[in-house]
């Protein structure tokens, strides 16, 4: 984990980390809506095995994005290839070709969602968004407590997306206290005016 980041404007952000309480989510009309735009395409969970194929949706996904991320995939998954965890991917296919995947890894009560990334040429479907709903509904179907989307960065529109599912069941972590807050809490408390 990390306490802060830079991104393409090189100044050190703070990030805040996120979690979903995930009995308390509603789908909004929203939600409701992203997920009937991509009916016509197959979502699927399975064990993180990486292929050709994965490998290439991230390069081509990375060319594409405005912001700093890691050069491969495997420096990004570098606990996650080794076993340490019980790691997943979610991938939502088009005809059988691989446009979008989400890979996470399974706790006993939680999941921590470690990259979600898709084909630029679907943008129009926000298969960002679209990932977060599918791993929220797998939490639900498999009993989880608490889904981890990552980090968050107020005020960077990059990682709004986090925020999509539903911002009245999302915590924030504060690490000077040690503890977590409600979303609307965060908002009143830590982020400026």
């Amino acid at each position: 984990t990390v306490d802060s980041t830079c991104l393409d404007d090189n100044v050190e952000y703070p990030v805040f980390w996120l979690r979903y309480k995930v009995r308390a989510v509603t789908l909004r009309r929203k939600n409701t809506k992203l997920i009937a735009t991509n009916c016509a395409f197959t979502t699927y969970c399975r064990p993180l095995e990486l292929n050709k194929e994965i490998v290439g949706l991230f390069k081509k996904y990375r060319k594409g994005i405005g912001f700093k991320i890691n050069k491969t995939l495997d420096s990004i998954l570098i606990d996650t290839t080794n076993n340490t965890f019980d790691s997943r991917i979610m991938e939502v296919r088009d005809r059988g070709r691989l446009i979008a995947a989400g890979i996470f890894d399974v706790g006993k009560t939680s999941i921590e969602n470690i990259i979600n990334f898709y084909d630029h040429a679907y943008a129009k479907h926000s298969l960002g968004k679209f990932l977060i709903i599918s791993i929220y509904q797998y939490c639900l179907e498999n009993g989880f407590v608490y889904y981890y989307p990552g980090y968050y960065i107020p005020g960077q529109q990059v990682l709004n997306y986090k925020l999509f599912l539903d911002k009245e069941a999302t915590e924030v972590y504060i690490p000077e206290q040690s503890t977590w807050i409600s979303y609307c809490e965060f908002e009143k408390q830590v982020l400026p005016q």
